[in-house]
C-alpha cells in the first residue's frame, strides 16, 4: 500500500513538473483542448441521458395507452366470443417495444387470448384489481380489469421487458450517437487548429517582450514593437503640425506632448482613446509599460553617463588648474626678473645685435606672461558680477575689436540681432571674454570670401547666440575635446579659451553646442536664461 502510494505521489509531482516546464503558448494550446473536452464530452452525456429518458418516457406512455384501449376494444370481442379479432389486437400491440407477453382471460379465469397459442384455454386466478409488479428477471407485469360499467367481462394482463425496452432505445439512439461522435470530432479537430493560432497569436507579443528583456542582459536598451500602435493625428484627424508629437509614434512618452494634452484638452494619457486602443489588450498594456521603463532608464542612464563625465570634466579641470596655479606662480618671480635684466641691459649697453637678442628675449617674456596670465584666470577665475544690461550692445562692442581686422582680411562678417530681446542680468566682462574667444577662432579658421555670422534671437524665456563661420570646420574624432583645458591644434596659444567660454556660459546656467562639418565651417550656439533679478 505504501510503495502504491509512494508510486501515486510520484507521477502526480512528476506531472505537475512537466506541466510547470511548459510554455505559456502550449499551456494556452492544452487548456483549450481540455476545456473543450471536458465541455463536449459534458454536452454529449447531456443530449443522449436527455434523448434516453425522452424514449423512456415516450415508451411507457404509448404502453399505458396501448394497454388501456385494448382493454376496451376486445369487450366486444369476448361478448361474441371472436378469437380471431382477440388474437390480431394482441399481435398488432405485441409489435411496440418492450412487451414480453399480453394474455386477456374471460370473467371465468380462462384464457381466451395470448401471444403465446399454447397458453389458449387455461385458466388462471382472477385478480379484480389494477395492479403492477416488476419480478426478479425485470419484467413489469400489469393487470388490468375489462370493465364496461358496472360489469366485469375478463382481465387483460402484460409483460413489459426492461431489457428489450433498453436495447430499443440504445438502438434508436446509436444513431444519434454516432452523429453527435463525427461532430464532435470535427469540433475537436477545428478546436486544436484555433488553439493552435490562438497560442500563437498570444504568445508572439509575449516572445518579443521575451527577446527585448533578453536584449536588456546584453546592454542594449530597446524598445519592443507593437503592430497595434496607431497615430493621434490619424485618430482626430489633427492637422496641429507645431505639436511636439504629430506624425511620431507613442505620444504618451513624450513629455512636452503629454504636458500638452494636460494643459490644453484636461487628457492624461493613460485615460485617452489613442493610448487605450494602441495597447488593445492586456499584453499590450504590459509591453508599452515595459517601452515606457525602457525610455526611462536610458534617460536615466544618459544623464547618469553625462553627470559622470562632467564630474570627471571638472575634476580634471580643478586638478590641471591647480597645477597651472602652482606651475604659473612658480614661472612669474623668474620671468619678472628676465624682464627686468633684459630692460636693464638695453638701457645700459649699447649694440645692434646685442639690442637684437634683447628684443627678442623681452618679446618671448612677454608672451609667457600672457600664457601665465591666461593660466592664473582659468585656475582662479573672477566671481560673476551680474549686471542688468542689453546683449546685442555688448556684443557690438565685441564686434568693434574684430571688425576692423576680419575687413582687412577680407572675409564677410554678417550681424543679426534680435531687438525684441529685453535686458537682462550677466556678467558684461566675462561674456565678452567669451564671444571674443569664439569670434577670434573664427576668424581663424576662415579665408578671405569666407563668411562670419553673428546671430542673437529669444525664445522660450531664453537668449540664443550664434557665432557661425564658413570655414574650414572641425574634424569628428576632436569634436569631443575642444572644450578641454590645454587642448589645442594651433601652433600658439594656451587651449583654454574654449575651456574658458564653457566655464563662462557654465557659471550663468547656460548651455553651448557645437556643429561642425570639414569644409563646411563651423556653428557654436549659446543659450542664456533671461534673469529679471
Amino acid at each position: 500500500m505504501k510503495i502504491w502510494q509512494y508510486l501515486k505521489n510520484s507521477v502526480l509531482k512528476n506531472s505537475i513538473i512537466t506541466i510547470q516546464r511548459l510554455s505559456i503558448g502550449w499551456k494556452i494550446f492544452f487548456s483549450f483542448l481540455i476545456l473543450f473536452l471536458i465541455i463536449m464530452l459534458s454536452i454529449n452525456i447531456l443530449i443522449l441521458n436527455y434523448q434516453k429518458k425522452s424514449l423512456r418516457d415516450q415508451v411507457d406512455t404509448n404502453v399505458s395507452l396501448i394497454l388501456e384501449n385494448l382493454s376496451k376494444e376486445v369487450i366486444d370481442n369476448i361478448i361474441f366470443f371472436d378469437p380471431l379479432a382477440i388474437d390480431e389486437k394482441i399481435s398488432l400491440a405485441m409489435n411496440n417495444p418492450g412487451m414480453e407477453y399480453i394474455m386477456l382471460t374471460d370473467k371465468n379465469g380462462r384464457i381466451v387470448g395470448h401471444s403465446d397459442k399454447s397458453q389458449l384455454g387455461a385458466y388462471i386466478n382472477l385478480d379484480f384489481i389494477k395492479w403492477q409488479k416488476k419480478d426478479q428477471d425485470g419484467i413489469i407485469h400489469i393487470n388490468l380489469p375489462v370493465v364496461s360499467g358496472d360489469s366485469f367481462f375478463g382481465i387483460l394482463r402484460a409483460g413489459i421487458s426492461e431489457d428489450k425496452i433498453n436495447v430499443y432505445i440504445e438502438q434508436t439512439t446509436k444513431n444519434l450517437k454516432n452523429y453527435i461522435y463525427v461532430l464532435s470530432s470535427i469540433f475537436f479537430l477545428l478546436t486544436v487548429v484555433m488553439a493552435f493560432m490562438l497560442s500563437k497569436t498570444l504568445i508572439k507579443p509575449l516572445q518579443r517582450l521575451k527577446n527585448k528583456m533578453s536584449s536588456i542582459q546584453a546592454d542594449r536598451l530597446e524598445i519592443c514593437e507593437n503592430p497595434s500602435t496607431v497615430l493621434c493625428k490619424d485618430i482626430f484627424n489633427c492637422e496641429k503640425t507645431d505639436c511636439p508629437a504629430y506624425g511620431k509614434e507613442r505620444c504618451w512618452l513624450i513629455t512636452e506632448a503629454k504636458e500638452n494634452c494636460k494643459k490644453s484638452y484636461y487628457i492624461d494619457c493613460k485615460n485617452c482613446y489613442v493610448y487605450k486602443i494602441s495597447c488593445g489588450d492586456e499584453i499590450g498594456y504590459l509591453i508599452e509599460t515595459f517601452n515606457e521603463m525602457i525610455l526611462k532608464l536610458k534617460r536615466s542612464l544618459e544623464e547618469l553617463d553625462k553627470a559622470t563625465k562632467e564630474k570627471l570634466k571638472l575634476e580634471k579641470s580643478s586638478a590641471m588648474a591647480e597645477m597651472a596655479m602652482t606651475v604659473a606662480h612658480e614661472i612669474k618671480n623668474p620671468l619678472n626678473a628676465i624682464k627686468a635684466s633684459t630692460s636693464y641691459l638695453k638701457s645700459n649697453f649699447q649694440g645692434e645685435v646685442l639690442r637684437e637678442f634683447l628684443s627678442i628675449i623681452d618679446k618671448e617674456t612677454e608672451r609667457l606672461n600672457e600664457l601665465i596670465t591666461s593660466f592664473l584666470s582659468y585656475a582662479r577665475p573672477v566671481p560673476l558680477k551680474f549686471e542688468k544690461g542689453n546683449i546685442n550692445n555688448v556684443l557690438k562692442d565685441v564686434i568693434k575689436l574684430v571688425e576692423k581686422e576680419i575687413q582687412e582680411e577680407k572675409k564677410i562678417l554678417h550681424i543679426d540681432f534680435d531687438n525684441s530681446i529685453p535686458e537682462f542680468y550677466f556678467d558684461h566682462h566675462q561674456l565678452k571674454q567669451a564671444a571674443l574667444n569664439l569670434l577670434v577662432n573664427a576668424a581663424d579658421a576662415t579665408k578671405e570670401g569666407d563668411k562670419i555670422i553673428i546671430k542673437t534671437e529669444k525664445y522660450d524665456g531664453k537668449v540664443k547666440i550664434i557665432i557661425k563661420d564658413s570655414g574650414s570646420g572641425i574634424p569628428m574624432e576632436i569634436m569631443g575635446k575642444i572644450f578641454e583645458p590645454f587642448f589645442t591644434t594651433k601652433t600658439t596659444g594656451s587651449g583654454l579659451g574654449l575651456a574658458c567660454v564653457e566655464r563662462i556660459i557654465r557659471d550663468h546656467e547656460g548651455k553651448i553646442n557645437v556643429r561642425s562639418k570639414i569644409n563646411e565651417g563651423t556653428e557654436f550656439e549659446i543659450e542664456l536664461p533671461i534673469k529679471g533679478e
